[in-house]
């Protein structure tokens, strides 16, 4: 994901993870975890092992 203005001011900011992922997530980026769901619905891999991955 490319970084935007928004996201360059946060991080210029000095801003926590949560910030940037929520403002990350509000332009559209997709979590490891979303991803890993989408993939497993695909067949590419188990629901078991996207939780095993991607754990918060």
């Amino acid at each position: 994901m490319p970084i935007t203005p928004k996201i360059n001011s946060l991080i210029l900011q000095h801003s926590d993870s949560q910030s940037l992922e929520k403002e990350a997530e509000a332009e559209g980026m997709i979590t490891m975890k979303q991803d890993g769901y989408l993939k497993a619905l695909a067949g590419v891999t188990t629901i078991e092992e996207v939780i095993r991955v991607a754990q918060e």
